[in-house]
């Protein structure tokens, strides 16, 4: 008996398997730790009473000593996952040649990945993967007959990404090779004003599912085959998240900020010097304040100098070596207009870091989309079992393109060139990418009539300049 059979064992209780499929196999920072650096609202300083202490003034009143927080590790998150997947993932698909059943799969293929609306969940789950570390993506078929993928169907595939920032807790358990043997999470859902605790585990034939209340677990329903014979599903982790390291840096500015902040409160009412003695009392008009002082005396307005730049060196580059240590650039607004126009290569430059991050982070979703292509494969084979032998032959190449804004000029001007000089577009695909048309066919016969009576009127006149 293999490992995952024994502890499912149906003779076993229910709270010693589930005991036992919480065993993690990956270490994996907890999310609730995690999430002291990453939300703002929860930073050190937001609760700090020894190094931040509140005043009580003279008459009473409560005088707040200042608490600035600022997102950076979340902004850094956000950052990484915008440079990974602003430009959506591309997908190559190999081996269809001229066979006509493998370029429809692959146009199927492409079509789920499009109705699952994959591009906004790759932001989602690079969020979660970036922060919490961990994410797992199930795949699932739902009956509704459609023709979205290219054939008559009685599913359509959808996907939904569990991870701990939506407050599930993830359990894999893999073997000595690093293959899964089981995937299970838990997560809280309410019923009836009650909040009931569920726990599911999915195999590579059958999938559990298990509730408690009132302190005991029961089964939910009998376990369901699994026809894939697989598990469903893609599970990615990271031993620390994007920003680690980075809290002291982020927090040294917050109290930087925050005691300044505190000076600047305290010195912003004016204070007013008076040399010698006052005669009489001051006369306060509608427009004016009067003071009489013996010879020699003055009244004057004390200016408080602070030593600014001083403060802004130091924020500045603790703020540097954060986006540096993240290798992310710094683009805030401040920073991109003072570069001014500068052209496509020079922006290349300036990502390079950025980029080779992405590129560094990019082998661990390669293999994990790798996972979840076969998934959908697995699936396809029972939705259309006329291509259930061609599909695994469709080769798919998942390509990451890291964030740049383009230079379209540039960039066709490049093409062309590579092209020999010829136009890499038709005119009728130029037409359409436009948009303005609503008839880009129409529009292109009108465009050929027009050069044809031009081209006329041009030979036209030629004869009538010989005569």
């Amino acid at each position: 008996m293999d490992e995952i059979t024994a502890i499912l064992d149906s003779s076993r209780p229910v709270a010693d398997i589930i005991s036992d499929l919480k065993e993690k196999s990956v270490e994996v920072p907890e999310w609730s730790k995690l999430l002291n650096d990453y939300e703002p609202t929860r930073h050190r300083i937001v609760n700090d009473k020894e190094n931040r202490k509140d005043k009580v003034k003279s008459d009473g009143t409560l005088e707040r000593a200042s608490r600035i927080h600022l997102g950076l590790e979340k902004l850094l998150t956000k950052r990484t996952t915008e440079f990974a997947f602003a430009i959506p993932i591309r997908r190559v698909y190999h081996n269809a040649g001229e066979n006509d059943k493998r370029r429809q799969i692959a146009k199927a293929i492409e079509a789920i990945y499009k109705y699952a609306r994959i591009d906004s969940e790759n932001i989602r789950r690079g969020n979660a993967y970036f922060a919490s570390c961990e994410i797992f993506t199930i795949w699932y078929a739902v009956e509704k007959p459609n023709s979205l993928y290219g054939f008559k169907s009685k599913y359509k595939l959808k996907c939904k990404t569990y991870s701990p920032m939506d407050g599930v807790s993830l359990y894999p358990l893999l073997d000595e090779m690093g293959d899964m043997l089981a995937m299970s999470f838990e997560y809280k859902k309410k019923i009836k004003d009650e909040e009931v605790t569920f726990f599911e585990t999915y195999t590579s034939d059958r999938h559990y599912k298990w509730k408690q209340q009132c302190g005991s677990w029961t089964v939910v329903s009998e376990p369901q085959i699994i026809k894939l014979l697989k598990i469903p599903g893609a599970y990615a982790y990271r031993p620390v998240p994007i920003y680690h390291g980075l809290t002291h840096i982020r927090e040294e500015i917050e109290y930087t900020l925050s005691r300044n902040s505190d000076v600047i409160a305290y010195n912003s009412a004016p204070v007013l010097k008076v040399t010698g003695k006052l005669v009489g009392d001051e006369d306060k008009g509608e427009s004016r304040r009067l003071f009489r002082l013996e010879s020699g005396g003055d009244v004057a307005y004390v200016s408080w100098t602070q030593a600014i730049e001083a403060l802004k060196y130091h924020v500045e580059t603790l703020l540097k070596l954060f986006f540096m240590q993240g290798q992310m650039p710094d683009l805030s607004f401040e920073n991109m207009k003072s570069l001014g126009n500068i052209g496509f290569d020079a922006r290349q430059m300036m990502l390079s870091d950025a980029h080779l991050k992405i590129g560094d982070e990019s082998g661990a979703w390669i293999e994990f989309f790798e996972r979840e292509c076969s998934v959908i494969k697995e699936f396809l084979k029972f939705m259309n079992t006329d291509w259930k032998d061609e599909i695994d032959n469709v080769e798919v190449e998942h390509i990451i393109t890291p964030f740049i804004q383009n230079d379209e000029t540039a960039m066709t001007d490049r093409l062309i060139k590579q092209n020999g000089g010829k136009p890499i577009k038709s005119q009728l695909e130029t037409i359409r990418e436009a948009g303005y048309s609503n008839n880009p066919e129409g529009t292109q016969r009108q465009i050929q009539k027009e050069n044809k009576i031009e081209a006329q009127a041009r030979v036209n006149s030629l004869f009538e300049g010989a005569e």
